[in-house]
């Protein structure tokens, strides 16, 4: 059996679509990936392994309106040539993410495919999709799918009911596929010792604002004792830069963007990991997708047992308090997060154990099984 998946963006930064290949691999399926990866490496690694890599469309955020079009018009065309003459008859194809859907909504009528959202998908097609795709019916191909995975489980509901979908998509949490035995140390040596001794309180991910709110993070410093450090992990934007003009000092601490599974060699000298997330008005789409968040980084903290932080919301709240794994605050403040710190700090061995039962209540590989069964 063939999988053929598609993404429009760089799947080194999706976590879910790396472990869907590893996965399939495993069970000894061929994957044919059609998109783009930044890292040649993860692509030299995959081709070894016998995937086969169509590389079609390398997107850049500052590039203007007009350009992004044609690309999108180029990449729908690309794509839809390689799926006619790659798909056998045993085939499945995996369109991942709602602009996908919109962009080559002819291939799910065609072919027998899974529609794989990340996230609450958009509920209407952007303008320049429509204009490209004048002919969809985004109901009717939702409708049309073989399957729809959904990363939650009330997202998939309001999936179902939103789209009347026959039935309930399958729900696939983001537990990437880790193999801690091929980590290497990622540090040098003056990063090292800032870890040494240190109660590590670490955030790794993107720095929008204000949905991510970190500024709370770095002044509750000002309230810990000085054997607490906070790390700060993710890729170069405005948002960090301003952060590391107020608060960068010997206790908050800025690292770049790792790719993964690299990145895991810092998780995993982490105390605490730290999450936030706050709903931006004016978007139904992101209220839901942020109230009932599903991040990969529940699992790649609690892979190493580390009790976890965050600000009240159900997509948290309500997994920390089912396994013992972590602690949420009310009141989203410098003075409330400190306390809360040293809270877990005095059930700590009680939370590790918590985020522990957390990472091994879920087999994503045999998730991943059934979905293709």
């Amino acid at each position: 059996m063939s999988n053929i998946l598609i993404y429009n963006h760089d799947i080194q930064k999706y976590p879910p679509i790396l472990t869907a290949i590893k996965i399939l691999l495993s069970l000894g399926k061929q994957v044919v990936v059609v998109g783009y990866c930044s890292d040649r490496n993860t692509i030299a690694d995959l081709e070894s392994q016998g995937v086969v890599y169509f590389e079609t469309i390398i997107n850049n955020t500052r590039e203007n309106k007009l350009i992004k079009f044609f690309k999108l018009y180029s990449y729908k065309r690309k794509v839809q040539k390689i799926v006619t003459k790659e798909f056998k008859k045993d085939s499945i194809l995996w369109i991942y993410g709602n602009q996908n859907i919109w962009l080559l909504y002819k291939l799910v009528f065609k072919f027998k495919s899974i529609l794989y959202l990340f996230e609450t998908p958009q509920l209407k097609a952007g303008l320049r999709y429509k204009i490209i795709s004048p002919f969809l019916d985004y109901k009717k191909t939702m409708q049309k799918a073989w399957k729809v995975v959904c990363c939650e489980y009330n997202r998939a509901h309001i999936t179902k009911a939103y789209f009347n979908l026959a039935e309930l998509p399958i729900v696939i949490p983001n537990k990437p596929n880790f193999d801690l035995s091929k980590l290497k140390n990622v540090l040098d040596d003056e990063s090292e010792i800032l870890f040494r001794g240190k109660k590590v309180i670490l955030y790794q991910g993107i720095f929008n604002y204000p949905e991510r709110r970190l500024d709370e993070l770095c002044q509750t410093i000002n309230y810990l004792p000085d054997e607490y450090i906070i790390f700060i992990m993710g890729g170069d934007d405005d948002n960090k830069a301003q952060l590391i003009k107020k608060y960068k000092s010997e206790r908050v601490v800025f690292m770049p963007f790792i790719s993964a599974p690299k990145h895991l060699e810092i998780t995993k000298k982490a105390y605490i990991g730290f999450l936030s997330y706050f709903p931006i008005e004016g978007s139904i789409e992101n209220v839901i997708n942020t109230l009932y968040c599903a991040p990969n980084k529940i699992y790649e903290y609690s892979c190493f047992g580390i009790p976890m932080l965050s600000n009240d919301i159900p997509g948290l709240s309500l997994l920390f308090e089912k396994y013992n794994a972590g602690r949420v605050v009310s009141e989203f403040n410098p003075e409330s997060l400190a306390k809360t710190i040293l809270q877990i700090n005095d059930k700590y061995d009680e939370l590790s154990k918590g985020s522990f039962e957390l990472f091994n209540s879920l087999n994503i590989n045999t998730l991943f099984e059934e979905l293709i069964n």
